[in-house]
């Protein structure tokens, strides 16, 4: 099975469920717990959906994406230095795109 982040502009983004999972679970831990249904419309096991998201909203969940991303990047480049052999991200242009979106949901 695949995961799929729709963006509000650009192409999609796919990975596999396996590569979501450690995404949505490291984003979900930063929500309280209370909120976390509140998020099921929009991001979940399938992946995420930005036009889903209050336009009000999409800015700072990019935003906490991003530092997902960016974070199990830089664990996994920690590794890379100790012999693990990685080439390239690991998530490809996730980053980039969560950018954007961040640029688009601060102009709506």
């Amino acid at each position: 099975m695949s995961a799929i982040v729709v963006f509000s502009e650009g192409d999609p983004w796919f990975t596999n469920s396996h590569n979501w999972s450690v995404i949505l679970r490291r984003a979900m831990d930063s929500v309280r717990p209370a909120d976390r249904q509140s998020f099921d419309w929009f991001l979940n096991e399938t992946g995420l959906d930005f036009p889903s998201v209050e336009p009000a909203d999409r800015s700072s969940l990019a935003r906490l994406m991003l530092a997902v991303v960016e974070e199990l990047e830089s664990e996994r480049a920690a590794q890379a230095g100790r012999g693990a052999g990685v080439s390239g991200p690991l998530y490809g242009d996730l980053g980039q795109k969560l950018l954007n979106e961040v640029g688009v949901g601060m102009n709506e």
